[in-house]
């Protein structure tokens, strides 16, 4: 028998059912309509917590959502995006919400999670230094603070979480704190020692640089895979 999900505290009997609800949403506001009601923002918002990259889609924060049109080679079709604090918009499949996440896809997430922090300082330093803003990739100038995204050089967040989780018994030995039942926000990990080494160890070694969002967002990507930059 299918198994139920629940999205935020309320049960669905099905992901069908789940997918039924975007369905409806998106057939209320239509293309470009930005979703309004309390209740329908509330269920998307804790949908989109369980998106594989959620951290990444959400950015400084969510404003709102929105019903958007995809338009592909051969193909059209209509989906949802969030609106970020920024005024950015970025599309999410409700599909990839609904996916269940492997324990290494977590153990990352987590890793990830736990130094944001860090990314956020690196940030706020190269804001405050004075100096004209540089995508460290291109060498072409960021045109203002919401083209900004904070990068890892080699070696790049996957290196730094492989070679820590290696070296302190292997992705198994990293538990992950159970969902307190009223939604999270963020993965994390159980043991916060743990995570203070991890932090740490990042500390010491990763070398965070500026870069434009395109880049960020496309071509690092492509070339190191999900979960190796960080805006």
């Amino acid at each position: 028998m299918p198994r139920g999900i629940t999205i935020g505290a309320t049960p669905y009997p099905t992901k069908e059912a789940v997918r039924n609800v975007c369905r409806s949403i998106v057939q209320r506001y239509g293309i470009s309509g930005d979703v309004t009601d309390p209740d329908d923002d509330a269920f998307l918002r804790h949908l989109l917590e369980r998106h594989p990259e959620y951290d990444l889609k959400r950015g400084d924060g969510i404003a709102h959502f929105r019903v958007i049109a995809h338009t592909n080679p051969g193909h059209k079709s209509v989906g949802l995006a969030l609106v970020r604090l920024d005024g950015e918009v970025a599309d999410f499949s409700w599909n990839a919400c609904l996916t269940p996440l492997s324990h290494r896809t977590q153990v990352l997430a987590a890793l990830r999670h736990a130094i944001a922090d860090q990314v956020t300082a690196s940030r706020n330093a190269v804001l405050d230094s004075g100096k004209p803003l540089v995508c460290s990739v291109t060498g072409v100038p960021i045109p203002s603070a919401t083209e900004l995204h904070i990068d890892h050089a080699v070696p790049t967040f996957l290196d730094l979480a492989e070679e820590f989780v290696t070296g302190n018994g292997g992705v198994d030995a990293f538990q992950i704190l159970p969902d307190s039942g009223a939604g999270i926000s963020y993965i994390e990990l159980e043991d916060k020692a743990l995570e203070r080494r991890w932090q740490y160890h990042h500390q010491e070694r990763a070398v965070l640089r500026p870069v434009l969002k395109r880049v960020n967002m496309s071509d690092l990507r492509r070339a190191n895979g999900p979960g190796t930059s960080a805006p």
